[in-house]
């Protein structure tokens, strides 16, 4: 939803993509394509794709098509390339059903961008070439090759997020990277001004949907949001009532602590071997478990915990639930 507007296109490609070309767009021309363009007519795992958004943009004189994919989820895809190889062909096979080329012409520029903000790092290759096994240079010539651009949201610092001045997608990331309920309240009032003008009406009541039911409720899961159909109103609420958040904020970040810790180990899974990311899952667990009952856990415990096994940080998950100190957990 959010990015089915021209302003947050703009901000995405002009604060996150520093390249050179992208200040020649005539970002007048900014075109979203229909929700069914694509999902519509692809086959495969691209029919489900409902939340890609696809842009035509005016290059030096000629089409430019922008592809969004959204990758709105802690998981990475080691074969993303590919999936970015063949879903850009397809398309291509979809303009040339639209209108064939003639003689002498070619096809469009087509720039996939991926838009991730899992916790996790993203860790595939960018480059499609990059899955297939290395082959002699004489041989290289026949090698497929395309690279996707990658955003990464959660790995751009607060620093580098808060340079981009009046940017939408800027404020997006702060907002999904904010600690506290302040820098959060804070954004809205950011989003709030950035979008006083009349032409930006639509997307200031998606950004208002966008705050009121995912965020809000996803950082406060027992506070009641109510029905607020006004950025102005929605900002004055959430000033006064944040002095009576800081507990349940706290809550929600113990909980979020515990999730990604197992996402954590299941990433690591992927990459290292199942049994290891289980481990290292189980151990971040522990850990963050242990904090929460005793307030800290010392350099020796800590090592303990990095280098035991899996069933061991079974066992000691187990006495947790009854030990008073540390030495109960791990039997001293």
């Amino acid at each position: 939803m959010l990015f089915s507007h021209a302003r947050t296109v703009c901000d995405l490609l002009r604060g996150f993509i520093r390249e050179p070309w992208v200040e020649e767009l005539d970002f007048s021309t900014l075109e979203k394509l229909p929700s069914d363009y694509i999902s519509g007519q692809l086959v495969g795992d691209f029919e489900e794709r409902a939340s890609d958004v696809v842009w035509r943009v005016r290059w030096q004189g000629r089409d430019l098509y922008i592809v969004i994919l959204l990758e709105l989820q802690s998981t990475c895809e080691q074969d993303m390339a590919l999936r970015l190889l063949v879903y850009t062909g397809l398309f291509y096979q979809l303009l040339l059903k639209e209108k064939p080329l003639r003689r002498g012409e070619k096809l469009p520029p087509v720039l996939p961008i991926v838009f991730y903000n899992g916790d996790p790092e993203w860790w595939a290759p960018l480059e499609v070439s990059e899955l297939i096994e290395s082959v002699p240079a004489s041989f290289a010539k026949h090698v497929p090759s395309m690279r996707y651009c990658l955003i990464d949201e959660k790995r751009w610092s607060l620093e580098n997020l808060e340079a981009l001045l009046d940017n939408v997608v800027a404020g997006i990331a702060r907002v999904e990277q904010s600690q506290n309920p302040d820098e959060l309240v804070s954004m809205v009032s950011r989003f709030n001004k950035w979008l006083d003008q009349p032409d930006q009406s639509t997307l200031r009541r998606d950004i208002l949907a966008w705050l009121s039911k995912v965020v809000f409720p996803a950082r406060l899961p027992d506070v009641d949001i109510p029905e607020i159909d006004n950025l102005d109103e929605f900002q004055t609420y959430v000033e006064v009532e944040m002095q009576t958040w800081p507990e349940q904020w706290k809550a929600e970040g113990v909980e979020e602590g515990l999730r990604r810790g197992r996402r954590e180990g299941v990433e690591l899974g992927h990459r290292q071997g199942l049994r290891k990311g289980r481990v290292v899952g189980e151990a971040t667990i522990l850990r963050r478990q242990m904090e929460l009952k005793f307030g800290s856990v010392d350099e020796s415990s800590e090592k303990r915990i990095s280098t035991a096994s899996a069933d061991q940080l079974l066992a000691w998950a187990e006495r947790l639930l009854t030990a008073e100190t540390l030495d109960d957990v791990f039997g001293g």
